[in-house]
């Protein structure tokens, strides 16, 4: 087995009541080369405190701040994570989620020559590790669009990724708030040979689950997750058109579509003209009339600062 160094990336903010359980299952691996690398976002609670305890106790744990230059946020505390890890290897995980003890082992057992990155499944639990429902992860030759249509349920926890993969890429993106993991893997798939990726369908980690967080996301319209979700599925949109995928095309552009609407309907402008002026370019050339219709109308709409069940119905159901 390769025995290089792990470095395993934890971005936190006030989790002093969970991280000590993410540690600790860092602390149970039985794969033993690993530095944890823990980037502290500005807490206000005793996380400093209760961390410091396992960096005294172990010379692999690291406990670092944020530096005040950079953007407040996990992107940064996970780009700057990344820049200070010595490991071949780097596998970002949550600060309130738990590794079983075989997370390490069986991903750098499986880690070959010619791969880039490994990935496993995991298991959906509540608040208390309790009820496990296994998530869906399966190996296909299709990577970028099982992961984007969600058929492969891949998040931060699952991925190791071979350092020099990511070298010279840019990482999480600062002005990201909302799908970060989400942006970064459409981009590190987009395009990926089946050689260069191994999926292993065994789950290695447990991924919590937090009902009040849930609920909150699902009730309320707010403006700048929409303005990472828009920018996100234009992206993959583009993405979508380059490779010619129908079933991806309409996806992204029924997607857009909609948040289209639910902008108007919720008073955010802005994100409604920003799909206009994104969308209408990628929809001429294979689309042109359409793209007319879009830029005319829903400019129109605007104006009137209303939407329209029957475009909006018409739209979606517009073959393209």
């Amino acid at each position: 087995m390769n025995n290089s160094l792990v470095s395993v990336i934890i971005p936190t903010y006030n989790r002093a009541h969970l991280i000590g359980e993410t540690l600790d299952s860092v602390l149970r691996q039985t794969y033993t080369n690993w530095e944890c690398i823990i980037v502290d976002d500005g807490s206000t609670d005793t996380t400093a405190e209760v961390v410091g305890e396992y960096v005294q106790s172990d010379s692999r744990f690291q406990f670092h701040h944020r530096p005040n230059d950079r953007l407040k946020g996990g992107n940064d505390a996970r780009n700057y994570g990344f820049e200070l890890s010595k490991g071949e290897y780097v596998n970002w995980f949550d600060d309130d989620d738990v590794m079983l003890e075989n997370f390490l082992k069986t991903k750098m057992l499986a880690f070959r020559p010619e791969l880039e990155f490994v990935i496993s499944s995991g298991y959906y639990v509540d608040e208390k590790l309790k009820n496990k429902v296994l998530m869906n992860v399966y190996d296909t030759d299709s990577l970028f669009k099982d992961y984007l249509l969600w058929k492969n349920e891949i998040i931060t926890n699952s991925v190791l990724i071979k350092k020099t993969f990511l070298i010279g890429k840019e990482l999480f993106l600062n002005f990201i708030i909302r799908g970060q993991e989400g942006e970064l893997f459409s981009r590190l798939f987009f395009k990926i040979e089946k050689e260069s990726y191994l999926i292993i369908n065994e789950p290695l980690f447990l991924y919590r689950q937090h009902e009040n967080a849930k609920s909150a996301n699902e009730e309320k319209y707010n403006e700048h997750h929409v303005a990472s979700r828009t920018y996100i599925a234009i992206q993959n949109f583009k993405r979508s058109v380059e490779l010619k995928d129908s079933e991806l095309i309409v996806f992204y552009y029924r997607t857009l579509i909609n948040f289209f609407f639910r902008s108007i309907e919720n008073s955010n402008y802005s994100n409604s003209k920003y799909i206009i002026k994104e969308l209408c370019p990628i929809l001429r050339p294979i689309k042109l009339k359409l793209a007319i219709e879009f830029q005319v109308l829903g400019n129109l709409l605007l104006i009137l600062s209303r939407g329209s069940y029957k475009i909006e119905k018409r739209w979606k159901n517009c073959k393209i």
